[in-house]
């Protein structure tokens, strides 16, 4: 296949525009770099930025997909075209290939009715009903779900592809990456306290979650409650008496359900800490005190917590990790504390 020539420092321009128009997030050449380390691209943008840089095609769209998962657009990595081809394969193979050929069919036929009928419309979108009619009358259930999936799989492709101006979402701001490490900034949205896209950064690179701002690492435990259901309140971060988050059950706002420390650490939490949030716990009124840690609780804290009857429950990493995971775009799962 043919190649793409960039001259000197234009590839991590390319990349960080690209990147901010269709995931909607901004990343440095250091955060790109960082995030492609352990393919075989994982030198190219530094080097470009010396030497320019010629790339193959498809080398090209194989970084840029890699760089849409690990900025957390995409929960996988996206494969391009070949997505398209993947959709059919299960219906190849239980249907029979004149199964397919003919959804194939159907497909084309009326994308070509349907342009033309846009076109002379000035409509900026196809309507897939007729279709899916004729599939499901042609083929039954099945023909309609075949039919479904490669409409999902076409439309998936030209909004991720780097080669097309669609996207899912027409981004109303581009979050920078060096917001969630670096110097405090607060989120700049109309509600919440943590932008979606850092959600679903972090719920493909849990490691990074060491690594974020501690006041970041607050905010995400206040929108995790709050889009769990719940009323949270963020602490000012300082002078606050150890309490970070209160959080109130929707149906009793006289007490805190629960009131919650963050430790965003890598050594264990030991029990002085348990026994300072329990006698918050007292103080607030609360039903529970939680620990929210990157971390998790020593022996010695999980002993004191079991032996005196503390009201006091531990979020560790892994607890954080499921969050992450059932909280990510579009965030439809239930997740229990």
């Amino acid at each position: 296949m043919a190649s793409i020539w960039f001259k000197q420092g234009d590839f991590a321009d390319h990349l960080h525009e690209l990147l901010g128009y269709k995931s909607g997030v901004a990343a440095s050449v250091e955060h790109m770099s960082d995030l492609l380390s352990g393919t075989h691209f994982a030198d190219e943008i530094q080097n470009s930025e010396k030497f320019g840089l010629r790339i193959r095609s498809e080398d090209y769209e194989s970084l840029y997909y890699e760089l849409l998962h690990k900025v957390g657009t995409t929960e996988k990595l996206f494969k391009g075209n070949y997505e398209v081809f993947e959709s059919l394969r299960e219906f190849e193979i239980s249907e029979g290939m004149e199964f397919v050929t003919t959804v194939l069919e159907i497909f084309s036929r009326n994308i070509r009715i349907e342009t033309k009928k846009a076109i002379k419309e000035n409509r900026k979108s196809l309507d897939p009903t007729a279709m899916m009619y004729e599939a499901k009358d042609k083929l039954g259930s099945k023909g309609l779900k075949a039919i479904i999936k490669y409409i999902e799989a076409n439309d998936a492709v030209q909004k991720y592809s780097p080669h097309s101006a669609l996207r899912f979402k027409e981004w109303d701001n581009i979050v920078d990456l060096n917001a969630l490490f670096n110097e405090y900034q607060p989120v700049i949205q109309n509600t919440g306290f943590f932008d979606q896209r850092f959600i679903d950064f972090l719920s493909v690179n849990n490691e990074k979650l060491h690594d974020i701002h501690w006041r970041k690492f607050e905010e995400l435990t206040a929108e995790c409650f709050t889009k769990f259901g719940y009323e949270a309140e963020l602490g000012p971060g300082s002078n606050d008496d150890g309490v970070d988050v209160r959080v109130w059950h929707p149906d009793n706002k006289e007490s805190p359900k629960f009131i919650i420390q963050c430790k965003r650490y890598k050594s264990k939490i030991e029990k002085l800490t348990i026994k300072g949030l329990y006698t918050d716990v007292l103080h607030e009124g609360a039903e529970i005190g939680l620990l929210v840690t990157t971390s998790e609780f020593s022996v010695g804290a999980r002993k004191t917590v079991e032996a005196r009857g503390y009201p006091i429950e531990e979020v560790n990493g892994a607890n954080i990790t499921k969050w992450l995971s059932e909280l990510r775009t579009p965030g439809t799962g239930i997740v229990r504390v």
